[in-house]
C-alpha cells in the first residue's frame, strides 16, 4: 500500500488533518519513488484539503499520465475538479473511469449525480440503475463468498487471489 516509509508517515499526516506535513512527507516520499501514483495521488488529495487546485491537478494529471489504463486514477481527478467545481471535466473523467472499468459502481453514481446537475435526468438515471444493479451483484458475491468460507472451510483472499482451505486443528487428549 505504501511506496516507503516517508509515504506512511504522510498519510498519518494527512489523517490527523496535517495537511501542510503531509503535503511535506509526500514530496519527500516522491523524492524517494519518483514514479509512484498512489504518492502523486495522495498528495494532489493532500493539496485538495489545502485548497490547492492547481497543484492538486497536476499531482492528479501526472497519475493519468503514468497511469493512463487505471481507471481509479480518472476517478481521482474526476473527484478533485468536481471540488473545484469543474463538473464538466469531472464528467469526461468519470466517463473514462467507468469506460475503463464498467463495473465500478461508484463511478457509476458519481457520474450519475453530476449528470443530474447538468440536466441530463435520463442519463443520470441509467447510471444510477447501472450503479445498484453493480452493487447488488457485489452484495451476492460477499454472500456467497462468506458462505463458502463459513461452510466449506476456505479462507479466499482477494488481494492475494487465492483460496486457501482452512486446517482445522484437532485436538487429542491421553489419559
Amino acid at each position: 500500500m505504501f511506496a516507503n516509509k516517508t509515504h506512511k508517515q504522510a498519510d498519518e499526516a494527512l489523517k490527523k488533518g496535517n495537511f501542510e506535513k503531509s503535503i511535506e512527507l509526500y514530496s519527500k516520499a516522491l523524492k524517494e519513488s519518483p514514479y509512484e501514483c498512489n504518492i502523486l495521488s495522495d498528495r494532489g488529495v493532500a493539496y485538495l484539503h489545502a485548497k490547492q487546485k492547481d497543484k492538486s491537478l497536476a499531482d492528479f494529471d501526472r497519475a493519468v499520465e503514468l497511469q493512463p489504463d487505471y481507471s481509479y486514477r480518472y476517478a481521482s481527478r474526476a473527484f478533485a475538479r468536481n471540488n473545484f467545481g469543474d463538473i464538466d471535466g469531472a464528467i469526461l473523467d468519470y466517463e473514462k473511469a467507468v469506460g475503463l472499468d464498467p463495473e465500478d459502481a461508484v463511478g457509476q453514481n458519481n457520474l450519475g449525480l453530476l449528470l443530474e446537475q447538468k440536466g441530463y435526468q435520463k442519463e443520470a438515471d441509467d447510471r444510477f440503475k447501472r450503479a445498484d444493479s453493480l452493487s447488488e451483484m457485489e452484495d451476492e458475491l460477499l454472500d456467497v463468498i462468506d458462505d463458502l468460507e463459513e461452510n466449506h472451510n476456505l479462507n479466499i483472499d482477494f488481494k492475494k487471489n487465492e483460496v486457501r482451505e482452512e486446517k482445522t486443528s484437532t485436538k487429542s487428549e491421553f489419559k
